[in-house]
């Protein structure tokens, strides 16, 4: 069947319709005509194939990876990086508008590079082969090299060849190697603070956005302030927050996160940070002290509904909430109904993927008189 490509979706998929049916079709652009066939059929819409482009976009452009395509890790590479930005903004923008019905311009932060960014990478192994998971499926594509880490992981990919088992590898600014294999660990410069981190560790993969993250978070801490940081890792946006703040109250889940956050406190010589381990929607509720200002960084799902309502008895007089999915972002900015979104930033933290970053200032909506 030939179709033209109407638009893109949220994961960066071409939109065609077929009998007022909606087909997905990855690597298509919209304006592109393209005879494809359908591979799997749903009640609401199809997923379709490419089998020729008869008119490409000039927004196209050819990927410079060998396994793309196959592997499960880019799906835009295809598009050139000015599109990929717009694609992007305009994703979070009809995300927000569509379900929470706010119209905002995002600010815009792109990646310093388009490939070699990428600070960790997880191998997998099954059936004697290493490599990356391939698109939708449990099989391994042995790999050689991939563009979007950095050049040391790159070299230690190909010294591991041997290797029968899950490997997890880590490169820090200053070019230095970790692996799970030995289970070390580095220490990671970002803008003026230090980081203790190994490869159990969460660590934003790309340096560059992590430092503008860094500076948005900093720049919306008053001083003088009491904060609270919501699933903080290893502590680096307490440790960020609590250059300006009077006192940081830190919750995190993860033991192991914990720990290094702790080390991280002595790293850095601060003492105005208190790290706490345990469930934030448990431990949330432990809070007695007067918050000003709470950062939020949780995963993928979002906040669970007895998180949001602690923090609105909390009452704080501004959330600094950052997202890797703009889905569950407007959902939580929808519950979070006593505070207004006044600031958004779009943060390219994964070129070539349809992910994106997202950092929102929310401040509390001012009580009407009558």
């Amino acid at each position: 069947m030939e179709v033209t490509i109407n638009s893109l979706n949220h994961e960066g998929k071409g939109i065609a319709r077929i009998d007022n049916k909606i087909v997905f079709i990855p690597n298509a652009l919209p304006g592109e005509k393209i005879k494809i066939k359908i591979i799997k059929s749903h009640k609401n819409f199809d997923e379709g194939l490419i089998e020729k482009y008869i008119e490409t976009s000039p927004d196209r452009q050819t990927p410079i990876c060998p396994y793309y395509g196959e592997c499960g890790g880019c799906d835009i590479m295809h598009m050139n990086y000015t599109k990929q930005v717009e694609f992007k903004i305009e994703k979070v923008k009809n995300i927000l508008k569509k379900f929470s019905n706010i119209d905002i311009e995002p600010i815009v932060i792109k990646s310093d590079k388009e490939l070699r960014y990428r600070n960790k990478i997880t191998l997998h192994y099954k059936n004697n082969k290493l490599g990356y998971m391939k698109a939708k499926t449990n099989e391994i594509i042995e790999i050689n090299s991939c563009p979007l880490v950095m050049d040391y992981i790159n070299k230690e990919i190909n010294k591991l060849t041997n290797s029968k088992t899950d490997i997890i590898i880590r490169e820090n600014t200053n070019g230095q190697i970790i692996s799970s294999i030995e289970n070390n660990k580095m220490i990671e410069n970002i803008n003026e603070y230090k980081f203790q981190i190994d490869t159990k560790s969460f660590f934003q993969v790309n340096n560059y956005i992590c430092s503008k993250i860094f500076e948005i978070v900093e720049q919306n801490i008053e001083t003088n302030t009491t904060c609270l940081d919501l699933y903080s890792g290893v502590g680096t946006l307490s440790i960020v927050a609590s250059k300006n703040a009077k006192f940081v109250y830190s919750i995190e889940i993860n033991e192991h996160s914990h720990k290094n956050a702790l080390e991280n406190l002595k790293l850095n010589k601060i003492k105005n940070i208190k790290f706490i381990l345990g469930d934030v929607s448990k431990e949330i509720k432990k809070i007695k002290e007067k918050i000003n200002i709470i950062i939020t960084d949780p995963p993928r799902k979002g906040m669970d509904k007895s998180t949001i309502d602690i923090i609105k008895e909390l009452s704080p007089d501004k959330l600094i909430y950052i997202s890797c999915n703009p889905m569950t972002l407007a959902r939580d900015i929808n519950l979070l109904n006593n505070y207004e979104l006044t600031k958004i930033y779009t943060l390219d933290m994964f070129p070539n993927t349809h992910h994106v970053e997202c950092a929102c200032i929310l401040n509390k909506k001012e009580l009407k008189t009558f």
